[in-house]
């Protein structure tokens, strides 16, 4: 099961003898669409899809040979493919993985390539940022394992350097920026971590000072497409552990407003650094929305990303009725806690697990020792539950709804 988290990359300095196809653009004649679909995965890296906005629009991605990478667009219509487009060539390095964020007609997509398939550490591996956005595509050499982009598709971040920035944005491409008054990465005395975009292109980073068993969080922030930091406001807390790296952090936000700062060392308490409209301040309160369940036995909050671009998180405070909240991309907040009914009062709930369900839904199930009860959505905003007994097998979720032991359950069309 996939839970919600925010990955720190590695910086990279980045030798790689490539070519890019930059800003190319996709001809819009009658016949744009006539070709099939090419498939790859066999000799390279197999197809990534990306469903958007429009119709049945998708964007395809992969590499024939481990050395192209190659793009095709699907008509609206879902009846046919632009032809393949190659936006970028490593002669000398393969493909090796990917990954994909989305936002708002925007996809940003950033390959890994290594120079030794065999080499499981960072040293041989080499980044290229490839953005896609309406029938176009920008590519070059990246300094991140993943890229972020904003929810209106306008802006993307691909990664920091010890000198900069590397920004996309849909009216200049990519643009590096120079950092102003960053804290430094001499991690004995500032630990900066990896910068978030906020969803107005703006950045948010804390820098986290180590002295005399305290650790001080400076949240910097910078005006939108731009890497000059201001410090907005610092907290102080105790030191947890022996280390100044103890001091280190990561964060999240889905908002201009807060930011989740999150310590590496979890002996350490969440925080949020929250801008009231008259300036940021600090708070213990989740600013996010998020309702956690923390109970003995079934069952603790369990929370998924990337749910269609989305975030889903569920739960049961009394191992009966179902908890569920989500989080839409775009929103700043998760979504106030639905509360379901369940399994009937007496019953033995064990577990919960979820999955996505239908073309843009969820389930969750819950097991029990006398069945099974289901809280399911066909778009994570409207949820229903029922209590199916006697169903017992392995729970299955695709493009049709939910199957429990060969047996479906649950659509969106006909719900249970």
């Amino acid at each position: 099961m996939r839970r919600l988290g925010w990955v720190v990359g590695p910086l990279a300095l980045l030798a790689v003898v490539a070519g890019a196809v930059a800003g190319w653009s996709a001809w819009h004649g009658e016949d744009a669409y006539d070709h099939t679909l090419q498939r790859y995965g066999d000799r390279g890296e197999p197809n990534v899809y990306v469903d958007l906005p429009d119709g049945e629009a998708q964007l395809a991605l992969g590499s024939p040979d481990g050395h192209r990478l190659v793009v095709q667009w699907r008509d609206p219509d879902g009846h046919g493919w632009t032809a393949p487009e190659t936006v970028w060539n490593d002669r000398e390095n393969l493909a090796i993985e990917n990954t994909v964020r989305y936002g708002g007609g925007t996809v940003a997509v950033v390959e890994t390539y290594t120079s030794d398939v065999h080499d499981d550490s960072d040293s041989s591996a080499s980044y290229v940022a490839v953005v896609c956005r309406d029938l176009a595509c920008d590519a070059t050499d990246s300094w991140a394992t993943e890229g972020q982009v904003t929810p209106d598709g306008s802006s993307a971040y691909l990664g920091q350097s010890a000198e900069g920035v590397l920004f996309w944005d849909a009216s200049a491409g990519f643009h590096e920026e120079r950092w102003e008054n960053h804290p430094g990465f001499d991690y004995r005395r500032a630990s900066p971590s990896d910068p978030v975009l906020a969803p107005d292109g703006s950045l948010r980073m804390v820098g986290s000072a180590p002295d005399h068993g305290s650790c001080t969080f400076a949240l910097y922030t910078s005006e939108p497409g731009s890497a000059g930091l201001t410090v907005a406001d610092r907290r102080t807390e105790p030191l947890r552990g022996n280390r100044p790296s103890d001091c280190r952090t990561y964060l999240a936000t889905w908002s201009d407003s807060w930011v989740q700062v999150n310590p590496s060392n979890h002996r350490g308490a969440t925080f949020w650094f929250v801008d009231d409209g008259d300036g940021w301040t600090t708070t213990t309160e989740d600013a996010s929305g998020f309702d956690r369940i923390d109970v003995r036995g079934c069952c603790d909050s369990s929370s998924i990303g990337f749910v269609h671009w989305n975030d889903v998180t569920f739960g049961s405070p009394d191992g009966q009725r179902i908890q569920v909240q989500s989080h839409l991309l775009g929103e700043e907040r998760w979504s106030d806690p639905v509360l379901l009914d369940g399994a009937p009062p007496g019953s033995r709930c064990r577990w919960q697990e979820g999955y996505e369900a239908g073309p843009q839904g969820f389930a969750v199930v819950m097991t029990c020792r006398g069945g099974v009860a289901v809280a399911a959505t066909p778009d994570l905003r409207s949820w229903t539950s029922t209590y199916l007994p006697g169903v017992r097998g392995a729970a299955v979720g695709d493009d049709e709804g939910l199957s429990i032991g060969q047996r479906r359950v649950w659509s969106p069309v006909d719900g249970f």
